[in-house]
């Protein structure tokens, strides 16, 4: 015969949405941890959703990449315009052969995010130690704006590289 003396213990697991009053969110999340974690039958927790902290944050970063954008772009328009006065000027001068017009040779963060999404096949000219210049043809995997990183898949050697964005001479789309 086989009988228990002692009662086992078992956790058990419960999902469930709590609406705490609060006059900001990090007082309500305050009171929601304040009260799991005065509980001795609270052994674990996770709070999935509902954590509005950092918005001013995220909202100052996202103006800062706006800016960004919206300087890369006004030096762009400004290339185009030194462009267009170098064509008329070219066009006075004697014909020579034209050259077909070099894809822009900087992505912007925005350029490179959504290369990711679309899986998009670009071409990185790195700049080694040495002076060694490499032309990869790549799939960007991962861009770490804070840490200036670009991860890549080589397409042809089929292996991932990690390069600093300062190593990074030419990054063109195809």
């Amino acid at each position: 015969m086989n009988t228990k003396t002692t009662q086992e213990r078992s956790g058990f697991l419960f999902n469930v949405d709590i609406l705490i009053d609060g006059s900001t969110n990090a007082q309500a999340l305050q009171s929601l941890l304040a009260m799991l974690n005065a509980s001795d039958k609270v052994v674990d927790l996770r709070v999935n959703s509902g954590i509005e902290l950092g918005k001013i944050i995220e909202d100052s970063l996202s103006n800062l990449k706006t800016n960004y954008v919206e300087k890369s772009k006004a030096g762009l328009s400004s290339a185009k315009g030194l462009q267009i006065k170098s064509a008329a000027a070219a066009e006075s001068a004697p014909k020579v052969e034209a050259k077909p017009p070099q894809p822009a040779s900087y992505l912007t963060p925005d350029d490179i995010r959504e290369s990711i999404a679309k899986n998009r096949l670009v071409r990185l000219i790195v700049n080694k130690p040495g002076g060694n210049r490499l032309s990869i043809p790549c799939r960007i995997l991962n861009f770490d704006e804070n840490a200036q990183m670009l991860s890549v898949y080589h397409v042809d050697e089929k292996q991932v590289y990690s390069f600093s964005l300062n190593e990074i001479d030419e990054l063109t789309g195809q």
